[in-house]
């Protein structure tokens, strides 16, 4: 089912909540323990929202000395097209992409400084840039698709981590400029 309302998502806090319950189910005291900058009555706020828009679930329930827990996972289904093409959707989606990738950066610099060293074994950031036709850079995006639905499939195993791999691809916007700076007449 595609995810409806993402602009919900659309809030610094609310991005962190979505990509700590990204393919793991943590209750709300899981949650402060892990974003604990987030006072817990805003914490209670977001979740709410977020479970009002249906970005995370309540998928379980255990009971922590006598109280009831609920566990939350993320919904993890891409964006429905028709949201992004509905009024205000373009700038909604826009602001997500900002914000998700902020996010993660984010989250690679706290572990970064959480291990107190760059442990370059188990980092990956660099930018690749290069030149494709549409044609080219499909084919590359299925291939690395490909790739990595056959490793998501692994089940967790001692001396296995849970990772994220964060793919951007995007025509450059300095080639877009130098296109339109080139089409245009030069007078002598």
């Amino acid at each position: 089912m595609p995810l409806r309302q993402f602009e919900v998502i659309n809030h610094p806090v609310r991005m962190r909540i979505f990509q700590s319950l990204h393919h793991t189910r943590l209750s709300i005291n899981q949650l402060a323990r892990l974003l604990p900058d987030v006072p817990r009555p805003s914490l209670y706020r977001h979740m709410h929202r977020l479970l009002a828009a249906g970005v995370v679930e309540v998928v379980a329930t255990r009971t922590v000395h006598g109280i009831e827990e609920r566990l939350y996972p993320a919904v993890s289904d891409l964006i429905d097209p028709d949201e992004v093409y509905r009024p205000g959707g373009l700038e909604s989606f826009a602001d997500h992409v900002a914000i998700y990738g902020t996010v993660v950066a984010q989250e690679l610099a706290r572990y970064v400084l959480a291990r107190g060293a760059p442990d370059l074994n188990n980092i990956a950031a660099r930018d690749h840039v290069f030149y494709a036709t549409d044609e080219e850079f499909l084919h590359l995006r299925e291939t690395i698709y490909e790739l990595l639905a056959s490793i998501e499939q692994q089940p967790p195993a001692p001396g296995r981590s849970l990772r994220r791999l964060f793919l951007m691809a995007h025509p450059m916007l300095s080639a877009m400029v130098q296109a339109t700076d080139d089409g245009k007449e030069h007078d002598g």
